[in-house]
């Protein structure tokens, strides 16, 4: 009795399983990968390419305003050091009149004297 009972509570479950000759679906699947592959491939490869021109052409243009800076910045270098050496002779000047003014009013004070 119980094994009639357990008999019909048990539903039929069917189980296929995959005979030698059905291969041909694992085939297409492995072909399938294989050209996955081969496409991630080309991107990645298409990808290094075009990084590589990108930043050829990148290095380039940072190179020329790199160039371009270091004049801008000599040439301002430039200029400060004859602006200091125009101030240097300037102070130099102001300080020879300044002693020659200095003696003249020195001999103006001794003549009074």
């Amino acid at each position: 009795m119980l094994i009639a009972k357990a008999a019909k509570n048990i539903q039929a479950v069917s189980v296929t399983v995959p005979s030698a000759t059905e291969k041909p679906d694992q085939g297409t699947s492995v072909k399938q990968t294989n050209e996955n592959i081969g496409l991630f491939a080309v991107v990645f490869i298409s990808s290094l390419i075009l990084g590589f021109i990108l930043g050829k052409y990148q290095s380039n243009r940072y190179k020329k305003q790199r160039e371009q800076q270091m004049t801008q910045i000599l040439k301002e270098f430039e200029n400060l050091k004859n602006q200091q050496k125009m101030m240097s002779n300037t102070e130099e000047q102001i300080s020879i009149e300044r002693k020659k003014q200095i003696e003249m009013l020195e001999r103006i004070w001794n003549k009074l004297e």
